[in-house]
């Protein structure tokens, strides 16, 4: 993914002083692990992203999901799930995230989004969360799917017009 953005910022496409990052479902956990790899990005918002693989792999509606990626169950591979979670390295974040999730989601539950949160939030990280009324996995009201592209585009203005964060 980094090598892609330097790709990017190599053609001039991207500012490397004004970068934001955001992704849902898979990109949302995407979005998560990558700013534990850098503070290159000013601003992130994480729709429905999974943050913790150990508390994830039997607690949603797909649960051969990680077994079929990651060669094995929870408890055969445990150290490697929570290696590969971005939890585990929350003391590395310190882009301002602004977490988005649906209140009945199944398929990456709610809880997802608090573990990392709820940290960030104890280490004084800048984050906020908006949760969805009546949505699973993907909003889809209208009023709902226009409050989700509101709010990622306020809070990367926030972020992105800012010096430093």
């Amino acid at each position: 993914l980094l090598s892609g953005v330097d790709h990017v910022i190599e053609l001039g496409v991207a500012d490397p002083e004004r970068m934001g990052i955001t992704g849902w479902s898979f990109g949302g956990y995407l979005t998560a692990a990558t700013i534990t790899q850098t503070g290159r990005f000013k601003a992130a918002a994480i729709g429905s992203g999974m943050t913790n693989l150990v508390s994830y792999a039997l607690g949603h509606d797909s649960p051969d999901f990680l077994p079929s990626h990651f060669g094995g169950e929870v408890w055969e591979v445990a150290d490697l799930l929570l290696e590969r979670s971005p939890i585990a390295h929350a003391d590395r974040i310190t882009t301002p995230i602004l977490f988005l999730h649906g209140e009945h989601d199944q398929r990456v539950p709610i809880w997802q989004s608090y573990e990392l949160y709820n940290a960030l939030k104890r280490r004084g990280v800048p984050t906020e969360m908006a949760i969805y009324p009546r949505t699973g996995h993907v909003p889809a009201e209208p009023k709902l799917l226009l409050d989700v592209m509101e709010r990622i585009l306020a809070w990367m203005e926030l972020y992105l017009a800012q010096e430093d964060h």
